[in-house]
């Protein structure tokens, strides 16, 4: 077992941007951190790819790592969030997909309109689009509440957030949305018309 000392050392070498540490660090502790990721993930190729971004990470912001806090607890700690913002976002990738699916497949296919279908399909890009224009935080706050349909008070407790914070974000986000989709907010209007 290595002395805590020795990781002191490796931490402050690294952090002063000694290479040979780093990649000391990376022979360490890579093989573990691929087999932890691939704990949560099933699978080795995200594995990899979460260890190899994080190191990447670390060794772009070597300078501001803490020399107080040990190494090894926050690579693993990274990993752990990383797989679960990774887990996360396929949730709410595929809750996404279905709701979509819902919309512009099955409904659309029931009514059989051409014209529906379009639009549905340009919506669907638009909104996409807009999503990702929103900044991350707004984003993510903004699919939580209507994608998973989270609460307020819920949403502010998984990101430990005030409501405040939440309530701000949301509103943002609908103001753009509105903003870039208002074009459809006719036709929509139209098409429920002559339903």
């Amino acid at each position: 077992m290595r002395s805590d000392s020795e990781h002191i050392e490796l931490a402050r070498n690294i952090k002063q941007g000694h290479r040979p540490s780093f990649e000391l660090l990376f022979r360490r502790q890579y093989p573990k951190l691929c087999a932890y990721a691939q704990k949560f993930l099933n699978d080795m190729d995200d594995s990899e790819e979460i260890v190899q971004e994080l190191f990447i990470n670390l060794w772009r912001h070597h300078d501001r790592i803490d020399e107080s806090q040990s190494l090894n607890s926050y690579l693993f700690i990274s990993v752990k969030n990383r797989c679960m913002n990774l887990l996360e976002s396929r949730t709410t990738k595929a809750k996404h997909a279905k709701v979509l699916w819902y919309l512009y497949v099955v409904k659309s296919t029931e009514t059989d309109n051409a014209f529906q279908q379009l639009v549905a399909n340009d919506l669907e890009k638009d909104l996409t689009n807009a999503l990702e224009h929103l900044p991350n935080g707004c984003r993510r706050i903004f699919e939580l509440s209507r994608l998973e349909g989270l609460k307020y008070q819920e949403i502010a407790q998984r990101l430990d957030i005030s409501i405040k914070t939440v309530e701000t974000q949301m509103s943002r986000a609908l103001t753009r949305l509105r903003l870039e989709l208002k074009e459809y907010i006719t036709v929509l209007l139209i098409l429920s018309i002559l339903k």
